[in-house]
Parts: C-alpha cells; sequence; structure tokens
C-alpha cells in the first residue's frame, strides 16, 4: 500500500507540473455585419415594346439616369422570377434581385466560414409570391452598389463563376440562408453580394418572389435585416519572414610587393615614398532571394488553464507529501 500511494503522489505532482502549460490557439471569433448599402432592380418595363427598351437618351424628355418605379413599400428588396415573360412569350425572366453591402473592410483576420441569413417578409401585399419555390444564388459584386429601390437601369456587374446556393428555410421563421464557402476567397475583396435567379435551377412553370427588410425599414411589417455571420481568425501576432543575404566573398586582394634584401644597393628605397595602387573595392551587392517567401502564419498561444497561478500553492501541499512517501521505510516491522 505504501508503494502504491508513493507512486500516486509522484504522478501528482509530474501532472500538476504540467497543468497550464500547453499552448493553444485562440478561439476563433465570430462576426455578424448587417448590410451598409442595399439595393434592387427590376427589367426595364418599356423593353417589351415593340420599340425596344426606352432609356433616357431614346425618349423626347430625358428621363433620370436611375428610375425607381417601385409598387412595394419604403425599406422592402427583392429578388423574384416569372415563367411567363411580360411580351406573352413562353421565355421566362428575372422580375427581380437584390443587392448587399456589407462593411468587410472592418473585419480584422482571416475569414474561415461564412453564411447569410435573410429574415423574409411573408405579406403578399408587400410582394411575397411563394418564396419556398424560389432558385436563389448569390454572387459576388464587383461594381460600386448604389442605394435604390425599383430601379429599372443597369444593375451592378456580377460574377458567378462560384456562387453559392440560397435555400428557403421554414423554421424558426420564414428565411433564406447560403453557406458561402465557395465565395470565401473574395468575400473580403469585393463590394458586396448579389442576390438573383439561379438560370440553371428555375424552370417556365416557376413564379416566386422573396422580399426582405433593409435596415432603415419603418413600418409595421419591418424584418430584421439580413445579417452576414463571418469566423474570424484574429491576426494578433504575425511572424516576419527571414530574408537570406548574400555575402560576396571574390573581393580582389591588391598584389604584395616584393621584399627588401638586407645590403642589396638595388632594393635601397628612394627618398620619395613609393605609391601603391590600391584598386577599388565594389560595395557588395545584396541579391534578393528568388524563391517565394512563405505567407506568415499567425500563431497565438497562451495558457490552457488560468488556474496554473494556483501552482505554487498545490506545490506547497502535494511536496511535502511526496518527500515523506518517497523516503518512508518500506522495511515491514514485527508487530510484539
Amino acid at each position: 500500500m505504501k508503494l502504491a500511494a508513493r507512486l500516486v503522489t509522484a504522478a501528482l505532482v509530474a501532472g500538476s507540473a504540467a497543468i497550464g502549460f500547453v499552448p493553444v490557439a485562440h478561439a476563433d471569433s465570430t462576426t455578424n455585419l448587417t448590410p451598409a448599402t442595399s439595393a434592387w432592380y427590376q427589367p426595364n418595363p418599356t423593353c417589351p415594346l415593340p420599340t425596344g427598351c426606352l432609356t433616357g437618351d431614346s425618349v423626347p424628355a430625358p428621363l433620370p439616369v436611375d428610375v425607381p418605379l417601385s409598387p412595394y413599400p419604403a425599406g422592402t428588396l427583392h429578388v423574384g422570377y416569372t415563367g411567363a415573360a411580360a411580351n406573352g412569350s413562353s421565355q421566362g425572366q428575372e422580375t427581380a434581385r437584390a443587392y448587399l453591402g456589407f462593411p468587410v473592410s472592418s473585419v480584422d483576420g482571416s475569414v474561415t466560414a461564412a453564411a447569410l441569413d435573410v429574415p423574409l417578409d411573408t405579406t403578399q401585399a408587400d410582394g411575397s409570391l411563394a418564396p419556398e419555390t424560389s432558385h436563389i444564388q448569390a454572387c459576388l459584386v464587383s461594381a460600386t452598389i448604389t442605394s435604390t429601390e425599383g430601379s429599372i437601369s443597369t444593375p451592378p456587374m456580377v460574377s458567378c463563376d462560384a456562387h453559392a446556393v440560397v435555400k428557403y428555410v421554414a423554421t424558426p421563421s420564414p428565411h433564406l440562408h447560403a453557406d458561402l464557402a465557395p465565395l470565401l476567397a473574395g468575400l473580403l475583396t469585393t463590394n458586396g453580394i448579389a442576390l438573383l435567379p439561379d438560370a440553371s435551377s428555375v424552370t417556365s412553370a416557376d413564379a416566386w418572389q422573396a422580399v426582405f427588410s433593409t435596415p432603415g425599414r419603418t413600418d409595421a411589417a419591418k424584418t430584421d435585416p439580413p445579417v452576414l455571420k463571418l469566423t474570424v481568425v484574429p491576426s494578433d501576432v504575425v511572424s516576419e519572414p527571414e530574408v537570406p543575404v548574400d555575402v560576396p566573398t571574390d573581393v580582389a586582394v591588391p598584389p604584395v610587393s616584393q621584399p627588401v634584401v638586407p645590403g642589396s644597393v638595388a632594393n635601397i628605397p628612394d627618398v620619395t615614398a613609393p605609391t601603391v595602387d590600391v584598386p577599388a573595392v565594389q560595395a557588395p551587392t545584396v541579391q534578393q532571394p528568388q524563391a517565394a517567401v512563405t505567407e506568415p502564419k499567425t500563431i497565438t498561444v497562451g495558457y490552457a488553464y488560468p488556474i496554473v497561478w494556483l501552482l505554487p500553492l498545490v506545490f506547497l501541499i502535494v511536496v511535502p507529501l511526496a518527500v515523506r512517501a518517497l523516503t518512508t521505510d518500506l522495511t515491514p516491522t514485527d508487530t510484539p
């Protein structure tokens, strides 16, 4: 029993000394952003006319550059599609698309995950039409997003080569959800996110429109604004890469004159001191490394358990017990 007690005590001492000194990385932080700017666009209603699309340059009275024609409440954003075109053809068309500009410049660190959640306004009077049947994609916006509602001007350019699928979710309340993993590479360097019909998924039978609110909406039907949720690794410590320096070893050395032999008249120097030409030595050239320098890595460490500050008190209790257990005589004694 005494041997077992001695082993347990030694294990406790070693374990307590190790606790708190295991380096662990800081937990990733979560950042929620709401749109700083928002807009939605609809097709020019004059395009189905026999004369084609009328613009500010093609009518007698020039129209403003941005013509809002929204029949819906102020502060609403729309994404929609119809399988029947306005001119009666069988080809479907987009009826609305929305743009969301988030203040991603405030994010400090590397984004490892991102998701977009858009609470929906399902009121038909506000334009909602079967949002549960919608086929929407999220794409990055390469142009500036200017706030407008129902504009018939040309919408900002988008890039959908990489896009995220936006799904309708009914519970706990109707909303759109998108995992933005396909967009992580450019999420912090573009101007925002566009929500538009997914041309690869819509059909001629589709007829739907999703409606949601801007942060500035004020009427009673206002819903929570869209939220961009980012998982960010903070950039607390960044190591600087070392740049190797090449030191030249081929510096020229001036020639050494012949030694003077004692007693030789020919070797007696003139009164005037000889001039020795010393070749100029060029300053060494520092060559930049040709190989790519490894990107700096963020390494943040700390104590796994703050209770490590109680270790001195633990040592005051455990060490005397360990000494006593390790020095106890294990020789059995006869009991009279």
